[in-house]
């Protein structure tokens, strides 16, 4: 869902998406790229396309095959988002290909990515932790093969490696809590899935394409070397059900999707992420002013609504907390930081709601939801890795949510 192949090479207000090249990757290609070539490329990736790229050839011939969120637009300017190229499922069936194990399956995400957030959320809920092993990016995108294109997304990095400098260049970025991929010692989110392309065609299961856009979440399989899946609201639901066995001794973990409420998770879901998961985006990624109006409208419809719902019940869907309240949590946690300055969702803040605020503090001390969130990571994600959005990668302060949901709540009192 996090998209990473963003191509923006201008300076000027006219934007060009930079053709690019893929292929299947080799165990070297795994290595990080010389630092004198990536330093060049950052210095010159901002102009124009040269007249030898112009000229239907190198590297920018094909670029147009990858996709970035800014890219998927109609005609009318509006984000219209591709699907998810990988949806294997996990079953116990004997003639299940990924089968339920513990140490099998190793989860990639980006602290910044709010589709990633909830697999980790999930993922602490039902206390997976020692089962599924975890890796998470820099959340500043960097050039992902500079020796063949320009393309831009997310990257491994040791929390000992200096700080990064965004894709506009400018801007220098430290962050703690990065973890390496310790699976495949890759260097980007893009090799995996050339690398998982690659197995996948070696093994008789495709064709070799590794997609038109390099995103997080990622649910790998050690033992195939593959990518099982890298839908969110799948991996999450793989996390509540088909791992359970393999948790840590505790109390019972919660059910985030129970029989009896699927019908009304699934109704709430459909218009929580229409208008304010993915109506955020729309919003901020909006290339015409009646994008914007029909998007900004839509989202504050919706957030009226579950503010409504909020003052008469403790979650969405009743005395429960499912998958729908992790889903809806991760976009409002966001918000007043990030979207009603970066996405101009700024006719009322999340602060301003008072059911939804203290929602958000419900959640937030929920036990594996809170540690699941990185506001650094957050904020030096958006603010810095589109120039086209932020050219000189400035973080603002904020108002410090993080602290707010600390605070105490009366949430209980609605069960």
């Amino acid at each position: 869902r996090c998209m990473a192949s963003f191509g923006y090479v201008s300076l000027m207000l006219v934007t060009f998406l930079r053709p690019c090249r893929g292929g299947l990757v080799s165990r070297s290609a795994l290595r990080p790229a010389s630092s004198s070539a990536s330093s060049v490329l950052r210095r010159t990736f901002v102009r124009s396309r040269t007249p030898a790229m112009a000229a239907a050839g190198g590297a920018a011939s094909t670029a147009k095959s990858y996709m970035d969120t800014l890219a998927e637009t109609d005609k009318d300017g509006r984000l219209v988002r591709s699907p998810s190229l990988f949806r294997n499922q996990i079953s116990d069936e004997p003639d299940a290909r990924f089968k339920p194990a513990t140490g099998r399956y190793h989860l990639y995400m980006s602290y910044g990515c709010p589709w990633a957030n909830r697999c980790l959320a999930a993922l602490n809920l039902k206390r997976l932790r020692k089962a599924i092993g975890v890796s998470v990016v820099h959340p500043t995108w960097q050039l992902t093969s500079p020796e063949t294109d320009e393309h831009k997304g997310w990257t491994f990095r040791d929390p000992s490696d200096p700080p990064l400098i965004p894709p506009s260049g400018y801007g220098s970025i430290a962050v703690d809590d990065l973890v390496p991929d310790t699976v495949n010692e890759a260097k980007t989110v893009r090799a995996l899935y050339e690398l998982a392309a690659a197995n996948e065609k070696k093994q008789g299961h495709g064709n070799g394409d590794a997609g038109k856009k390099f995103s997080v979440p990622v649910l790998w399989d050690k033992e195939e070397g593959v990518i099982v899946n890298n839908e969110s609201e799948d991996i999450l639901r793989l996390f509540n059900s088909k791992f359970n066995e393999f948790s840590e001794p505790g109390p019972p973990t919660p059910d985030l999707y129970p029989q009896h409420l699927v019908d009304q998770i699934q109704e709430v879901n459909s218009w929580v992420y229409d208008h304010i998961n993915n109506g955020v985006y729309k919003c901020g990624f909006a290339k015409s002013q009646k994008a914007y109006d029909e998007a900004i409208d839509a989202l504050y419809v919706h957030l009226d609504k579950a503010e409504e719902i909020l003052s008469k019940q403790r979650y969405l869907c009743g005395s429960t907390m499912t998958e729908a309240d992790i889903r809806l949590f991760m976009t409002l946690v966001r918000f007043d930081e990030v979207y009603a300055v970066y996405f101009k969702t700024n006719k009322k803040l999340i602060s301003q709601y008072p059911n939804l605020l203290n929602y958000c503090r419900d959640l937030y001390q929920t036990p594996g939801i809170g540690e699941s969130i990185n506001m650094d990571h957050i904020k030096k994600h958006y603010y810095t890795s589109h120039p086209v959005l932020n050219h000189y990668a400035i973080v603002p302060a904020g108002p410090n949510v993080i602290e707010d949901l600390k605070k105490p709540h009366n949430r209980a009192e609605l069960s």
